[in-house]
């Protein structure tokens, strides 16, 4: 047991350090945050028109799925062995989309790559969605043990359909090459960024499963505190952490990213009501499902993907409709704004407040409108 354990500690810790690298490489090369609520969204926006392309998001996007694919052929023990309750796993999807869309991130964005930030608007994300998720986990542990526990045949649930994998590699290489086309007729972007961006989403896949995020038994047994607590997954934040804080300030000083001309990094400070509601719903929906956009990304080629794939139907769903309910409280407001631009004068407002933060990170008006709606913050 102790062997194991120390496995445990070790693989978790392994991952969060891939983690780390990915977006550190990621942010060096392209000049983006990763985060990848915002990546599952911008996919979802431009697939059904409602956002303009952003070949970038859906290489990543795409990246993801082929990541997830790619450690299922090399070991299903990534994975979770069995699936889940469907009702169980939309409704977490559902609150995840909802609060994820309202607080503009989730463990990534604000988690991995907004605190490498030093920014107050995600400490205060994090602090919120992780306390209501340790608070959720730790309540229902006693009577959701059972439900928790993945099975073979999960009761009144279609999650028996299995071997997803060859679904997760067709979407995604279909949105991989599609994005890379659609780079390639366009002069302001080269071919070799998106290229960039695909290792870094696969890596990042890689780093999800070895990490043990994709496991929402084990995921669960971290948030909830009891006897049978398991603090391992605190190596996967740290791990990411130690990298990213030790390189993400050297990189910050440069004039630009080496493959693209500008940086595009989140440049709203503003800790407003959006981010802690948001946190709190993203915080139960955590603490209720195990699962967070990328695991549910990645866990889809698991040998029980459908599990994730219902709950990624359930995050769209959530994301869809807090976007019509922010269209409808604009529109009430006099103000016009649309899904692929959400909060874009609060954005300015916020980047001519903080001048000196936006000379340093070249963030620039004219890009704000992928500084809030993409994987950032």
């Amino acid at each position: 047991m102790g062997l194991d354990y120390e496995r445990a500690l070790g693989f978790a810790a392994a991952g969060g350090v891939i983690l780390g690298l990915s977006t550190t490489f990621y942010l060096a090369m392209i000049g983006r945050v990763t985060g990848i609520s915002g990546t599952f969204k911008k996919a979802w926006l431009q697939s059904t028109f409602q956002a303009s392309p952003d070949p970038l998001h859906l290489i990543f996007f795409g990246g993801l799925l082929c990541g997830g694919a790619i450690m299922r052929f090399t070991e299903a023990g990534w994975f979770e062995q069995g699936g889940y309750n469907t009702g169980l796993m939309v409704v977490s999807g559902l609150l995840v989309g909802f609060g994820t869309t309202l607080g503009s991130g989730c463990t990534s964005g604000h988690g991995l790559c907004g605190l490498a930030r030093f920014s107050k608007r995600s400490l205060a994300a994090v602090c919120t969605f992780f306390s209501t998720a340790v608070f959720i986990a730790s309540s229902l542990w006693p009577i959701m043990r059972s439900a928790w526990q993945p099975s073979e045949h999960p009761v009144d649930s279609i999650s028996n359909v299995r071997d997803l994998h060859y679904l997760s590699i067709g979407l995604g290489c279909t949105c991989t090459v599609f994005g890379l086309l659609k780079m390639a007729k366009e002069e302001k972007q080269s071919v070799l960024a998106g290229c960039v961006a695909l290792a870094c989403s696969i890596g990042f896949a890689c780093g999800l499963c070895i990490s043990g995020m994709v496991r929402p038994t084990k995921v669960h047994s971290f948030l909830a505190l009891n006897k049978h607590w398991d603090p391992s997954l605190a190596f996967v934040l740290g791990g990411g952490l130690a990298v990213n804080i030790l390189a993400w300030p050297i990189i910050m000083k440069w004039r630009k990213p080496i493959l693209c001309q500008k940086w595009d990094i989140p440049t709203s400070t503003a800790i407003d009501l959006n981010v802690i509601v948001g946190g709190v719903l993203f915080g139960v929906g955590w603490g209720v499902g195990g699962v967070c956009p990328g695991p549910g990304l990645v866990g889809i080629a698991g040998p029980y993907g459908m599990s994730m794939l219902l709950w990624c139907f359930g995050c769209l769903i959530g994301s869809q409709l807090m976007l019509l309910v922010k269209k409808v409280v604009a529109s009430q407001s006099g103000e016009s704004v649309s899904p692929s631009v959400e909060r874009r004068s609060s954005l300015l407002e916020d980047g001519q407040k903080d001048g000196k933060q936006g000379a340093n990170y070249g963030a620039r008006s004219d890009q704000t409108e992928h500084a809030d709606v993409i994987p950032h913050d």
